[in-house]
Order: C-alpha cells, then structure tokens, then sequence
C-alpha cells in the first residue's frame, strides 16, 4: 500500500507538473514563488501554524472526552508526531503509532488512542465533505449523477451499504448496539460532538485562509468567494487517504479546481506546493515544540477524570463486525500492470491486525487457536510467499503484481485473519455467532438490493450497467468471487441461524442469489456445502428442499416478468466457448509452469508476466488455487498450504457435530476446497476473515459445547 501510495502521488504529481511546464513553463512558478510579499509570507505561516495549533487543542479535548486527559504539549507531540507518520507511513496507520507510542509515555492505551483518532478522522470526513460539496455547488453550479460516468454504481454502492448495515444490525449485532451503544447517544455526547465539529470548522479555517491569500496573491482579479468555494474542494480532495500525504492530489485538484475560477495553472500548482511543503514543516515545528514537556507524574497528577469505557474490549467488537460487512464490498484500483485489489474492509483489516499484535503482545505470549500448529503453518506459509517473491524477481524482476497484489496482499489477508481473531478474544461463543449472524445480514442485505434490481430491469425499466440479471455480483466485481462471498455467509447461517422460518427464507434467498449470478462452480460448491451440512447434522434434507422450491418460484417470477417485457435472460448453464479457451488457456500454461520448475516454482507473479489476456484485455489468472500455488511456489509451498489446510480441517472436522466453531471451520473450508477447483480463492478476504474468528475462539467443555448445537432443522 505504501508503494502504491508514493507512486500514485510521484506520478500525478509529476504528470500535473509536466502538463503546467510544458504549457506555461517553470519559469512561471519561480516568477510566482518571487513574486510573494513578506505579508503573504507571514500569513502563510501564520495560518499553518494556527490551523497545527487548533488541531492540537481538539485532540487535548477528544483525550479528556474520552477519559484520558493529557496536557496541551502531550497533544503536541502526539498531533505532531503522528503527521509527520502518516505522510511517512501508511496514513492512518502510521499516525496511529505514532500517537500510540507518545501517548503511551502519559498512561493512555493504544485502544483509547485508536478511538480518539478514528472518531478525529471521521468527524474531519464530515465536516470537510459537507465545507467541499457546498464549494462545488457554488463553482460547477449543481451536482448530478452521471450513471455513464459511475454516478449510478455510487448510487448502488450507498444502497447497498445502507441494506447491509441495516441487515447486519437486525440479524447480528442490533442487540448488542442498543445494550451498549444506545445507552451513549445522550444529550451530553451529542453537546460533544457538536464541540469537535465547531473545533474541526475553526481547524480548516486558517487552511482556507491560507489557500485563499495565496491565490489570491497569485490571481487578484477572481473573486474571494470563488477562491473559498475552490480551496473547500482542494482541501477536502487532500484529506483522501489515497496518497502520500496528499501529494499529487492536492496539486491535480488545485490545477482542476482553481482552473475553474480562472486561476492559471501555474498559480495553482505553486499554492499546492507551498501549502502541502508549509503544513509539514509546521507539525515538524509542533513536534519540536512539545520536548520540554511536563513530567509524567505531573501530568498524571493532573489527570481527574478515569474513563468509564473498556476501550479495548470496545474495539475488539466494533472492528471484526465492521469487517464482516465491509468485506463484501470490492473494487480495482489499476496501477502499474495489474489491478490493485481494494476491499471497503481493508482499512478495518490493518488495524485489526494491528490491535490483534498488540493484544498478543500484551499478553506476552504467541496467539492461541482451537487448531494446533497455526502460528506455525502462518509462518511457513509467509516464507513460501516470500521466497517465491525473491525467486521470481531473480528470473524476471519486481513486478506491481508480485510485491502489490500477491506479497503485500498475503500481509493484507493475515490482517484479515487477525481481525476476525479479535472476536476470539471476547472467550465465548456468542461473539462468533454475533459475527457470523452480521456477515449473514450484510449477505441478505446486498441480495436483497440485487434481486430488486433485476425485478426492476425484468419489467422493462432501463437500469443500465448497474445489473446484468444473468450474472449479478454483487459488489465483489466477479460473479465467482461474489458467489464465494455468498456460499462462506450461507455456512454462517446454517450454523447460528435459528428458527425454522428464518433459515427456510434466508437459505431460499442465497439459493436465488446464486441462481442470479450464474456461477456454475458455485452452484457445485452450493450443493457440496448442503450436503456437508446435512452429513454433520448442522440443516435438514427437508428445509433444503423448501428452500429450492421457494428459490424456484422466485426465479421463475423473474422469468415470467421477462417473457412478459421481452428481455428474458437467463444464466449460463453450459460454459460458453470463449471462456472454456480461456479457462483450458490458463490451466494447460499453468501446468507447463509447473513441470518446468517443479520444486520450488516459477516464482510469485510469473503467471501475470506471461501478459497472457483474456478477450476482455484483463491479465489472465489461473483458474486452480491449487495449480496457481503449484505453477508459482512449487511442491514446497503447494505443501505448506496443503498441509496446514488438511490439519485444520481434520480437527475441526471431528467436533463439527457439537461444536459451532468447528461446524463453521469444516464448512467454510469445505466450501474453500470445492471452488477453488476450478477458481482461485486463495486471495478471497472473507475466507481469511471467518477462518481468523473461528479458530481464534477457545475449546469448549462439553457441556458448554452441546449448548451450542443448532436447533434439530425442520
């Protein structure tokens, strides 16, 4: 993520800096810089120091909200330390540790730190999105939704999140929100929130006057008004954690947004540059400012107020439960050769794997699971990846895809598995039924959204590319992937789902959902996994059947509203020509990989530089976990994997029938083992996720474990 980042900002940065020489020349930009006034000088400074200062005093005020009051030069030097991280570091990440470990020095927990900057971030979000959509108002003159431009995907995108939030909450975590949340939202919190959001306001005020004087300087002739709405959109447009330290896009955007008042190019980007080189150096100047700090014992002396919250124990909920609606949620980013995989869930992921590390730590011992050799078989597994990596940069250099999509991408997985883990430490079985019955939800609530579009474009109403009713995907951007997401849910409902009615009507909705997307190799995972099901006595022949049957009818009511509009489409129940070439493609090169370097493999990513595309002009992957592993890393690590697959599942698979946790392990690598036949799931999130939670809970007694045996299904 951090090569990403510093490449997206060094090439946007350099191509926006390219575009203004090449039209107006650097000379402009030196003449720009010569041309300020020691007032303009001054309140540069001026400004990014108050707008550093301001900033300070809302994390004083957040920390004392939160139950840890600290002194102002504390906050100095956690604001300050925690910039210069996160322009250094993954953004968020590397401003959380380095607040951690300043704030650590006064006493205060990394989990309170982690909560007061989140709730920090969230509140800036706010406040600077509403500041910047009421300045593109006022420049561009209204907002619409272009749904050829993507406005109509957006507009998905927030309804599907709106449906599986508000699913997950009914089906999983809503008690548990009004036990503990609800009890919070009081007129005191909500008289605090108002403060930070005053405070956030007073924080972006000397920015914009800083970003006004500026362009103002550089074009006195635009109207004042015009140069506030445009810095609003600037600022906003920095904040995005996209790049580094808002590099590249801070400039791009000034150029756009500026441009757009009449502003030159060249005196936009020369305000970027000072404003985004002016802000470091300011926290820079924070940073130093906060060594003649108090003592400690004085400034715990200090301290009158002791939080209420079990911060720690807060996280641990709130960030496996975000995850598991977040992580069906998925887009591709290009960059380089490849497409980066980025999943909603992925922030959540790093810092769940952060908290999940430092929790280890706490504890001052190795990770404990259900299953024995895990932290073991991680490790093994981690060398693997590595090792491919080293062999493939020998034979054919570093590649975007090997050390992006595949090396960092196995770290960004093990986070997920960590975060799932964090439900683990909670040390019951409620927590993962709770986790498991929100990953349900937010499944419901996107197939809910899914089959109401296809209803809508099954009556003749234009929809356009927002739902093709033969292949529907959901928000994975892969009707296979999308599938798998379905199938890893539909274990979790089968095993903590109770009640008769609700399983039968839930399992009925995931079987139309899979109808819908067209999946054949999840319509064989589906019928594996309700056999498994059965087998353990986790479902019923009976409500498995009552399910179809209702699944039947919901898609035969789909078929009959096509017939009636003449747009009747229907899921591929043969493999079509094309895809079969490519799919035979793939296996028949991946196997020629493999037999060429049969030991240790042809290295990470020497499928992808191959370039081999398919029609579509996508790099073609190998459609076989198990020949992927073999093609790239070799019998080694095809061992490794497979080895550690079997080990988890065989003692998982022995207390399936009495215990939830395992019935939830057996299942979910079953459904692994059958779809990654003929697709790679290796890099599928949501495996790693529910796997994490499921093993990191601890061994039931007996009589604890028969209490959590699914009611006998009708």
């Amino acid at each position: 993520m951090f090569v990403f980042k510093a490449t997206f900002s060094i090439l946007l940065l350099s191509a926006v800096m390219a575009v203004v020489g090449y039209r107006y020349g650097f000379a402009d930009i030196a003449g720009h810089l010569q041309q300020l006034s020691v007032q303009i000088v001054a309140v540069t400074i001026f400004g990014l120091l108050a707008n550093a200062m301001i900033a300070v005093f809302r994390f004083q005020v957040l920390a004392s909200d939160a139950g840890h009051p600290i002194g102002f030069r504390r906050a100095m030097a956690a604001v300050g330390a925690g910039s210069i991280a996160g322009a250094l570091f993954f953004q968020i990440a590397g401003q959380l540790m380095a607040r951690g470990v300043v704030m650590r020095r006064g006493g205060v927990p990394f989990s309170a730190v982690v909560v007061v900057t989140l709730y920090e971030r969230g509140v800036a979000a706010l406040v600077s999105g509403l500041i910047a959509v009421l300045g593109a108002v006022h420049i561009f003159g209204r907002i619409y939704l272009d749904q050829s431009a993507g406005g109509g995907q957006l507009v998905k995108i927030v309804c599907g999140l709106a449906a599986a939030i508000g699913m997950a909450g009914f089906f999983g975590f809503g008690d548990l929100a009004r036990q503990h949340a609800w009890p919070l939202l009081t007129r005191q919190t909500v008289l605090r929130f108002l403060r930070v959001a005053g405070l956030t306001v007073l924080v972006q005020l000397p920015m914009m006057g800083v970003y006004v004087a500026l362009a103002h300087e550089f074009s006195p002739h635009t109207p004042m008004i015009d140069l506030v709405a445009a810095s609003a959109i600037v600022m906003f447009a920095a904040s995005v954690p996209i790049s580094l330290a808002g590099w590249g896009v801070r400039e791009f955007s000034a150029v756009m947004a500026l441009g757009a008042i009449g502003m030159s190019a060249s005196g936009a980007l020369t305000t970027a540059i000072i404003i985004g080189a002016g802000s470091l150096l300011a926290m820079g100047a924070v940073f130093a400012l906060s060594f003649n700090e108090k003592p400690q014992g004085v400034v715990a002396a200090e301290q009158a107020e002791i939080a209420t919250i079990d911060y720690a124990k807060a996280l641990g909920w709130v960030v496996p439960l975000a995850a598991a609606v977040f992580v069906l949620f998925q887009i591709y980013v290009p960059v380089g050769s490849g497409l980066l995989n980025v999943n909603l869930a992925d922030p959540v992921a790093i810092l769940g794997g952060s908290l999940f590390v430092l929790h280890a730590m706490s504890n001052r011992r190795l990770p404990q699971w259900r299953a024995r050799h895990v932290n073991l078989f991680g490790l093994l597994a981690t060398l693997a990846i590595g090792a491919s990596l080293l062999i493939g940069a020998s034979r054919f250099g570093w590649t975007n895809w090997a050390l992006v999509n595949r090396f960092i991408g196995w770290f960004v997985l093990l986070g997920y598995a960590a975060t799932g883990a964090l439900i683990g430490t909670m040390g019951h079985s409620r927590a993962l039924r709770i986790f498991a019955l929100s990953g349900v939800g937010a499944a419901v609530g996107i197939i809910l959204v899914e089959i109401a579009l296809v209803l809508v474009n099954a009556t003749g109403l234009h929809t356009g590319s927002l739902v093709t009713p033969n292949a529907i995907e959901g928000f994975a951007q892969n009707r296979n992937a999308f599938a798998f997401q379905l199938l890893m849910a539909l274990g979790g409902a089968i095993v903590f789902l109770e009640g008769k009615r609700s399983r039968f009507l839930v399992f009925s909705l995931f079987i139309a959902a899979l109808w819908f997307a067209g999946s054949r190799s999840g319509w064989i995972s589906l019928a594996g996994l309700f056999a498994v099901a059965v087998h353990l006595r986790r479902a019923g022949v009976r409500e498995i059947a009552k399910s179809v049957v209702l699944a039947v009818f919901v898609a035969a009511v789909v078929l009959i509203a096509q017939t009636l509009s003449g747009t009747v489409s229907l899921p591929e129940l043969l493999p079509n020509v094309s895809s079969t070439a490519e799919r035979l493609e793939s296996l028949v090169a991946g196997w020629k990989m493999f037999m060429s370097h049969p030991i240790f493999g042809a290295g990470l990513g020497a499928f992808n530089h191959l370039d081999i595309r398919t029609m579509g002009g996508i790099p073609l992957v190998i459609h076989s976990t198990a020949l992927w592993l073999l093609a790239e890393l070799g019998l080694a690590g095809f061992f490794i994997f497979a080895i550690a697959g079997i080990s988890i599942w065989r003692s998982s698979w022995r207390r399936a029938p009495i215990d939830a946790a395992s019935a939830l392990i057996a299942l979910s690598f079953v459904t692994f083992a059958i779809m990654s036949g003929p697709a790679d799931m290796m890099y599928q999130r949501i495996f790693w996720l529910v796997a994490g939670a499921a093993l990191a809970l601890p061994r039931l007694m007996p009589s604890e474990a028969s209490a959590t045996i699914a009611p006998s299904p009708g």
